[in-house]
């Protein structure tokens, strides 16, 4: 069974995540139609991108949910259901930060052809996309360790 699906729909995932992971879709598809260097670099940059972003949702997002009850000091067994997708996260990481290395490498492409169209609106946007992956790098993957591994302690000790 999925861990997510057994929460009934009471597993909320963070607004701020998803609005992040939301501007930057549709900054992709204002570059797509944007045309010439910044529509190709946007394009193999989303390319990267956007299955990363499905598969934060799917697995980091629903972690970070619990924070919440967490820092509130309410503790579940049911939060135990998670522990297959920190698992999963814990197995991947090296490779999603490999994915990182990628997506800086496109994302740098994606900057230089905004400065040579001069485009602020499209070089605030890779940015924005670079800090966000540092505070995934920095804040949010370390977090979902945490998180394992405070549940493990207290709630299998």
């Amino acid at each position: 069974m999925n861990p997510v699906s057994s929460w009934n729909g009471k597993l909320t995932v963070p607004d701020a995540l998803l609005l992040g992971h939301d501007e930057a879709r549709a900054d992709f598809v204002r570059a797509s139609k944007h045309g010439g260097r910044i529509a190709k670099a946007g394009e193999r940059l989303a390319q990267l991108c956007l299955p990363h972003f499905e598969h934060e949702e799917g697995i980091v997002f629903p972690v970070l949910a619990l924070l919440p009850d967490l820092e509130r000091g309410t503790l579940r067994r049911r939060m135990m259901e998670l522990m297959p997708l920190i698992s999963d996260f814990r197995a991947m990481q090296d490779a999603m930060r490999g994915h990182h290395q990628e997506m800086a490498s496109a994302l740098e492409e994606f900057l230089q052809a905004a400065h040579r169209e001069k485009s602020r609106e499209f070089t605030d946007f890779a940015h924005n996309l670079r800090a966000h992956e540092r505070i995934e790098d920095e804040v949010i993957f370390p977090r979902v360790i945490l998180i394992g591994n405070y549940l493990q302690e207290i709630l299998v000790s």
